[in-house]
């Protein structure tokens, strides 16, 4: 059937893909405006009239996103690159189907379509030809941002990698049937085509769904294994073979060891025995995804001692073996994890080569990260630290809600045999109300504004004990039963219920709509504006709703959640260990979050507040704990410090062994992942080299402020007769700055400087020895150095000056600190700092190259990024930044009057003659995981009981 497409939506479709077609770089407004006049003149030919300023507005509407390429680093050994010659070669019948589907019926903008076009091509193009003849094996890794889409990029990998001819998919899911379950469900939509709850394969009488209602060419044929409702079964092909060399194979499987030792042994009937005695499936390349790598996946078990995990004596943990039996039935083989944390996989020992499981899931081949766009609410956005794309300081976003209240309902430390307290804490029910008016807001803005429509859903995560989670489930359930019952009622309590709900509404999501609209960092993120009257007609129906949408999601409820039906559903989601780990929780906008954990990895996973919220972040919530949103905001910082780390590796042609462990410092008790996967990780290498070390925690004390003031004054008069920095190249800044600056005046600043032991990277004593050990080799020798001030309202006195301090807000929830307690910050260095002193032309050229990065109609950074400007510094030539902070009123107790906080940051120049200097892990990096350390591993983290 063929479906009529309306002038403008013609129009669109025209004019995007004369955009894409043009450069990046070149895709400014000037550009945008030439094509939709020309789309315009050749509607007109047709008789069909849309006007060229209507299709120029919808376009830079449909392009103001912007996507960082990936990166990777790869080992070439062994490897044939084949991409580039066979791409024009190549059908792609089952990419070029969901690609449609993404971009005309997911709604995904062209830009986030091309960016994941490419970030695709490049990890197909790391695995090796399916074609290729002979043995060969590739192990990678892919990681990104929690809900940024990961789920997206296997799935166009599996296209291409198909369309490319591998024969066998294997698809590893979480230990969950509901997360099996939804993978398999989308798989279904945007791979196969067909529901394979009803049939297995595609045939005439199949229920078409997704990407098979597209009218395009249909793709080779392939067979889902499993279906929707069922894993892996031998048994259903007893009677029902299968010929794997004439139909494409799909099989999504749980980490479960029973279902994988089935599938191992199923597929082991298709081998054939070689020259060397070993069984393998000949000529039909195998590829296989594992979801949520980093979990089941993980060889804990601990070797004998003296011996190693390469010893024919060692056991792994099952499903470990079963992944490994799995890829080593196969002649030609390509593994490829994806996770948000990936900590775990970078501690795989690489050297691994048992006699009957071979070598482990070490991504030895290669390892690519994957950027988010710029509309992904991630947690530099909701915590406000540091981000590459901001061109200011961005403040943490004011959606969070601290909660204080929780000990008597839910302590913390509770058993399994706990009882909730029959009174919810207030901030639950406040939650609850938020919940109630954010999916009356989205609900309101569909109805009267034509909004998209959406699911709306809420998480409650407060416990990993499930016969808790059933209780928490009673309870709120009858909670919004009795506000149901009583919204209609005309006494004292419904009025009661009218008036609270009404005064959430003015004192909390209107301020906050208010404070987000007027941002200019969230494009299409907050949506418009809706009146009080207008959400009021809507919540009768919401709180039915609700009272009807509660569900626990854990192993041992029947309840499933179901985004399939084509209303939006509305969801209040009880759960643990289900939802932290990748299952998707769709319209999530209320978060009440208390469970703790002491593992990088499990801690980011459990985020799933992060991802994407278009025109709704206003009406977002979490409601946590002050300690949870420290803790994410240091395991966010070290994901990013991972990030980094690659693209710098990445630069510099360096391969996977070279990550080794670079990972900061557990905070208090937050490992960098569970102790049994660790237990390779012996040493770190860390260097300095093109790096920004910066004092993100500060001392308060009276005595630690006298001191570094004190050590300013001294840097300040040693400097005085030095050159002044050029006001063209202070690039804005106001202060005190001078350049030419010996290195011994820098060391003299650092060297004992009262800095907070958390200050890792920028700890004093390691900075002078990097500077010591970079002047004997020539570099770092002379400096620029730059005392800048802001716009606070406290001065202090600086060698005879009068100075304004600088603004910088404590990070996460803390409104006062007592004095003596360390003063963290979400980011100490404004963005543009960093380029203070850079030569112009220097400056000019990396400005240029952010530019045509971006083109005129995306988002991307409008300055060069830190690490961009570090790579062009002279390798001669260090910057030293120092902030006055002006604490304000967050320091509770006695301080020196009119003295600031004292923090630096060091720009340092990329160094080929820098030279790592290993540390012992457990003195350095990870002293706290000494307390953790257990002589056994489990083949699961920590679950629900």
């Amino acid at each position: 059937m063929t479906l009529s497409i309306d002038p403008l939506t013609l129009a669109l479709r025209m004019a995007e893909a004369m955009l894409l077609e043009t450069e990046k770089s070149n895709r400014t407004p000037e550009t945008l405006r030439s094509i939709a006049e020309t789309v315009r003149t050749m509607m007109a030919a047709t008789g069909k009239h849309v006007s060229a300023e209507r299709i120029a507005r919808e376009l830079e509407a449909r392009f103001d996103v912007w996507v960082p390429p990936a990166v990777h680093i790869e080992d070439p050994y062994d490897h044939q690159p084949w991409l580039s010659d066979r791409q024009e070669k190549i059908e792609w019948a089952y990419w070029d189907r969901y690609r449609t589907w993404l971009t005309h019926r997911s709604g995904w903008k062209p830009p986030t379509v091309e960016a994941l076009s490419d970030s695709t091509n490049t990890v197909l193009s790391l695995l090796e030809s399916p074609e290729r003849p002979g043995e060969w094996s590739v192990k990678g890794l892919t990681y990104g941002q929690v809900q940024s889409g990961k789920t997206a990029n296997y799935t166009g990998l599996i296209c291409k990698a198909v369309d490319a001819g591998y024969q066998v998919v294997v698809v590893l899911t979480g230990a969950h049937e509901s997360l099996r379950h939804q993978t398999q469900a989308r798989l279904d939509l945007e791979f196969l085509g067909f529901n394979s709850r009803f049939t297995r394969q595609q045939t005439d009488d199949s229920t078409y769904i997704g990407v098979g209602n597209l009218s395009m060419k249909s793709p080779p044929l392939c067979l889902s294994i499993t279906t929707r409702d069922k894993d892996f079964s031998a048994s259903v092909f007893e009677s029902t073979p299968v010929d794997p060399r004439r139909v494409r194979l799909l099989a999504v499987v749980k980490k479960n060891a029973r279902i994988l030792e089935n599938l191992r042994d199923w597929l082991g009937n298709f081998t054939a025995t070689q020259g060397d005695g070993r069984r393998l499936i000949r000529d039909l390349p195998l590829l296989l995804i594992d979801d949520e790598a980093d979990y089941a996946s993980v060889d804990t078990r601990k070797p004998r001692r003296g011996k190693s995990a390469s010893d024919s004596e060692h056991d792994p943990t099952r499903i470990n073996q079963c992944i490994r039996d799995l890829l080593n039935l196969f002649e030609k083989r390509a593994y490829v994890g994806y996770t948000a944390t990936p900590f775990a996989n970078i501690f795989i020992d690489d050297r691994t080569d048992h006699p009957n499981y071979r070598d482990d899931l070490f991504p030895r081949n290669f390892m690519v990260a994957l950027r988010p766009p710029t509309n992904y609410c991630g947690p530099e956005v909701v915590f406000g630290l540091d981000d590459a794309s901001a061109d200011v300081i961005r403040e943490p976003l004011p959606v969070i809600r601290p909660v204080a209240d929780e000990a008597l309902w839910v302590p913390d430390g509770h058993g399994k045999e706990h009882q909730p307290h029959r009174l919810l804490p207030n901030s639950l029910r406040q939650a609850l109300d938020s919940f109630v008016l954010a999916t009356a807001v989205r609900k309101a803005r569909t109805e009267y504004l034509g909004s998209r429509s959406g699911h709306n859903t809420m998480l409650v995560h407060v416990t990993r004990y499930k016969a808790v989670q059933f209780a928490v489930a009673r309870q709120l359930t009858d909670h919004f039963t009795g506000m149901d019952n009583l919204w209609g009622d005309r006494g004292a309590a419904g009025s009661a219920l009218r008036l609270r709900l009404k005064e959430l509404w003015e004192n909390d999501i209107v301020p906050t709509y208010m404070e987000l609209s007027e941002r200019s960092d969230l494009p299409g993120l907050v949506g418009e504006s809706v009146t009080w009257e207008q959400v009021e007609s809507l919540i009768a129906g919401v709180l039915s709703e609700c009272a009807a949408g509660v569900k626990t999601i854990n192993g041992d409820a029947a309840d499933v959640l179901e985004y399939e039906a084509s209303s939006p559903a509305t969801v209040v989601a009880v759960g643990g260990d289900k939802l932290s780990r990748g299952l998707t929780l769709e319209g999530l906008t209320v978060s009440y979050y208390l469970r703790t954990s002491k593992t990088y990895d499990t801690l980011m996973q459990m985020g799933r507040w992060f991802g994407y919220r278009p025109g709704y972040l206003d009406v977002t919530r979490l409601y946590t704990t002050k300690e949870l949103v420290d803790s994410y905001v240091h395991v966010t910082r070290a994901s990013r410090e991972l990030m980094d780390l690659v693209s710098y590796l990445a630069e510099t042609g360096r391969t996977p062994e070279d990550v080794g462990m670079r990972v900061q410092d557990g905070y208090e008790h937050l490992q960098v992942t569970a102790a049994a996967k660790m237990r390779n990780s012996t040493s770190v290498s860390l260097c300095s080299s093109g790096q920004r070390p910066e004092t993100l925690y500060m001392r308060t004390n009276e005595q630690a402020l006298r001191d570094n003031h004190a050590r300013l004054e001294r840097l300040v008069a040693a400097v005085e007769g030095c050159d002044e920095v050029p006001q063209p190249l202070r690039r804005g800044a106001q202060g005190f700055f001078r350049q030419g600056v010996p290195a011994s005046a820098v060391v003299q600043f650092l060297d004992g400087f009262a800095a907070s032991p958390r200050t890792l990277q920028a700890n004093p004593q390691t900075l002078v020895d990097y500077i010591s050990q970079q002047n004997s080799r020539g570099e770092l020798i002379r400096w620029t150095v730059a005392v800048t001030t802001g716009n606070a309202p406290r001065t202090f006195t600086l060698d005879g000056r009068e100075l304004r301090m600088v603004k910088r807000k404590l990070a996460g929830l803390q409104e006062t600190i007592s004095a003596g307690t360390d003063y963290q910050v979400g980011v100490l260095v404004s963005p543009v700092h960093e380029a203070i002193g850079l030569p112009v032309e220097a400056y000019r050229q990396l400005a240029g190259g952010a530019r045509r990065a971006e083109g005129a109609t995306g988002r991307a950074a409008s300055r060069a990024s830190g690490h961009a400007i570090r790579s062009r510094r002279d390798p001669a030539e260090g910057l030293l930044l120092v902030y006055p902070v002006d604490p304000g009123d967050q320091v509770d107790g006695v301080r020196p009057k009119g003295l600031p906080l004292v923090g630096y940051a060091l720009s340092l120049p990329v160094s080929t003659t820098a030279r790592p200097k290993r540390y012992r892990v457990n003195d350095i990096y990870l002293r706290e995981l000494q307390k953790m350390l257990s002589e056994a591993g489990d083949d699961l983290e920590e679950g629900e009981e």
